[in-house]
């Protein structure tokens, strides 16, 4: 079976690409062939560029300018993982009507994850309907854990996400709180499955990942927001503190701050660090796939409970590291729970694909 996969894969982000990664490869180990659709809409590309257009962007380029030579080595290493590690089609598609004109041709159609299915991310704060596989006639369809990024849904499109739902042979959710819209909108109970970055194991990102230069003893600091109380934690810990840059501001206490790491950078930095900081989803679970002892404060506006970050450390078993608990954590129990929602998540996907 050959299947066509739509997500977000292009952003220069490290959960876009390694989320895109894990769903290929998880679908591969399952039996089934899997090819990224190569859908990237022009304000993704333009996002990802080095400069910025727009006096807002001024701050930034000036940053750019004087960082250009980590950053551009930053640059090339996304692009280089995407060349080296993905599977996706040659065709380039850059809006919804190019999919319809010649749609990619698959036994079986696939979505996820990421916040594909949120619409205010998207430059006219609407849904996309190439990530509701609109394009795709007459084949299953097929959602693996998308998330709304939202609590709910405006009532001026709940009639249109109502539609695009009932063309789905399987759906699955990222979050409770999506699969409580799906219900609410569509009266469809749907499971929720892990992000697929958790579908792998330590050992798999083991196998991409690229060791940094410092072998002392660090913490490891990742903000893609305001770091709050988590900032004065890194210097009270006593190693060095290494900053991965998810903002460009260095945290208090920094020792080095991380400009130029790509994807197998970024999985080094985790893979090798002593103690993590970090309010990002997916620097919480490298830290839980690694079996680091971490701390994590909620980023991006999210709540703590309720969120994609709270959902999955309620599920482990880890809520007291939220913002409090330093302790050594037992990882034993905190596996044997992941390797559960695994076989659930996998199971979902296995039958969605007609694989059992």
């Amino acid at each position: 079976m050959k299947t066509g996969l739509i997500t977000f894969h292009y952003a220069h982000h490290y959960g876009a690409q390694l989320q895109a990664y894990a769903l290929t490869r998880s679908v591969q180990n399952i039996g089934a062939d899997c090819e990224i659709i190569n859908y990237v809409l022009p304000h993704t590309e333009k996002s990802s560029r080095l400069f910025q257009g727009g006096f807002f962007s001024i701050p930034k380029n000036l940053h750019t300018l004087a960082f250009l030579s980590p950053l551009t080595r930053r640059s090339r290493r996304f692009h280089g993982f995407i060349d080296k590690h993905m599977n996706v089609g040659t065709k380039r598609y850059s809006c919804f009507q190019d999919l319809l004109n010649d749609p990619p041709q698959y036994d079986a159609y696939l979505c996820g994850s990421d916040q594909i299915w949120n619409p205010f991310i998207f430059e006219n704060r609407k849904f996309d309907p190439s990530f509701f596989l609109s394009f795709a006639a007459g084949k299953p369809l097929v959602s693996y854990a998308p998330s709304f990024g939202a609590a709910s849904i405006p009532d001026d499109m709940r009639g249109e996400l109502a539609g695009y739902l009932s063309k789905f042979a399987h759906i699955s959710a990222r979050e409770k709180r999506g699969a409580d819209i799906i219900k609410d909108v569509a009266g469809l109970d749907v499971p929720v499955t892990l992000d697929p970055t958790l579908l792998l194991d330590g050992r798999d990102w083991i196998a991409l990942a690229r060791a940094p230069k410092q072998r002392e003893p660090y913490t490891l600091c990742y903000f893609v927001s305001d770091p709050g109380r988590l900032s004065p934690l890194a210097a009270e810990m006593g190693r060095k503190v290494v900053q991965l840059a998810g903002t460009r501001r260095r945290v208090k206490g920094a020792d080095e701050l991380v400009l130029d790491a790509g994807p197998e950078e970024f999985l080094g930095l985790y893979q090798n660090a002593d103690f993590v900081l970090t309010n990002s989803f997916h620097g919480a679970v490298f830290s839980i796939l690694f079996n680091k002892p971490f701390i994590c404060g909620a980023g991006g506006g999210e709540e703590k409970r309720g969120s994609r970050i709270g959902n999955l450390l309620d599920t482990l078993g880890l809520s007291s590291r939220f913002e409090t608990d330093t302790s050594p954590i037992d990882y034993t129990e905190v596996n044997r729970r992941l390797e559960i929602e695994r076989d659930k998540s996998l199971g979902f996907l296995k039958n969605a694909l007609g694989l059992h």
